[in-house]
């Protein structure tokens, strides 16, 4: 039998690890999302990248799936099953800098050694974490949430902790505030405008929109899974990672996504596991000190930086198997 994973982030390594498959990526090399911030801040790339091993270097171009053939770059490929695992992208604002991936966030430090205000759109890990850093090299800085508070997908403390950390550092912060539109490189509220040096989108994560235009089911461009992670379309086709969810919403998380592989690949080799996820740990990075949430209580200091330790070598170790 042979299965065909498309994508190697955290849901297809992981899927690999549980069993041996044709990896498809159209890189050669992982990227360690949450490591980014830390490529801005000192221009080295290798600081998010590791090397692939075992990967069939190319881009997807189509499926067919009545004919069970993935269509790439480098020619076709046949499947008997099929884990779709292909991560996030991110919804494009006029106006600004995206950061995805390691190009962007080279060119995000090229422009952050220029300027003087930096106003970053979005207070989830990456928007935290790079207002941190441009404060550190003495920019004025300017982090828009549209939400009442900065990581909100963690526990209050966690928010409040951001906030009390960033304010003490002299980050303008701007809560509750919806951005109506970005133009001249000014971005305009409600009630004020920023005119900014830079500007930087870390908000509109999404699935890619290939799975659309493949005819999938999709919900904010991930594709439509079932409680098994099966496709709600197509017959031995299964989802794993920040590309697909559930209606009931799963997390965009590397650990989901690590627990999402190995269960779409049990199930494609003919089990039947319900999926289920749990979140062990999320932490962020302000300045020198590592806080976060662990087993869902608040942690910060020794604790933190040792869980984020902790997440960097499981990811490693993941890569090892390939």
């Amino acid at each position: 039998m042979i299965v065909v994973i498309l994508g190697g982030g955290f849901a297809g390594l992981s899927a690999l690890k549980t069993h041996d498959a044709v990896l498809v990526d159209n890189k050669d090399y992982f990227i360690l999302a949450h490591k980014l911030v830390d490529v801005v801040r000192t221009g080295d790339p290798s600081i998010a990248k590791i090397p692939y091993h075992k990967v069939f270097k190319a881009a997807v171009k189509s499926i067919d799936f009545r004919r069970k053939i993935v269509i790439t770059s480098e020619g076709e490929i046949p499947y008997d099953k099929l884990i779709i695992s292909l991560g996030y992208s991110q919804k494009f604002i006029e106006g600004t800098e995206k950061f995805e991936n390691i190009d962007d966030a080279l060119r995000i430090r090229e422009k952050l050694l220029k300027a003087k205000t930096v106003v970053i759109i979005g207070g989830g890990n990456l928007g935290v974490e790079l207002s941190s850093l441009a404060r550190e090299m003495g920019k004025e800085v300017y982090l828009i949430e549209g939400q009442k508070r900065l990581l909100n997908f963690m526990s209050w403390e966690s928010s409040a902790y951001a906030e009390k950390k960033l304010k003490e550092m002299g980050v303008n912060l701007l809560l509750n505030t919806k951005v109506e539109k970005i133009e001249d490189s000014t971005v305009y509220t409600e009630d004020q405008k920023i005119k900014g040096d830079l500007i930087v989108s870390s908000i509109g994560f999404k699935g890619p929109s290939l799975l659309k235009e493949l005819g999938l089911s999709t919900i904010n461009d991930r594709m439509v899974v079932d409680d098994y992670l099966s496709s709600v379309d197509q017959e031995d086709v299964y989802g794993a990672g920040d590309c697909s969810t559930t209606k009931k919403f799963v997390p965009m998380s590397a650990q989901v996504a690590v627990q999402a592989g190995r269960n779409a690949m049990l199930n494609a080799l003919g089990f039947e596991r319900k999926f289920s996820y749990r979140q062990y740990a999320i932490i962020v990075r302000v300045g020198e000190e590592y806080f976060g949430d662990l087993l869902g209580k608040f942690v910060k200091g020794k604790v933190a930086e040792l869980a984020e330790n902790l997440g960097i070598y499981r990811a490693r170790k993941l890569l090892s198997i390939q």
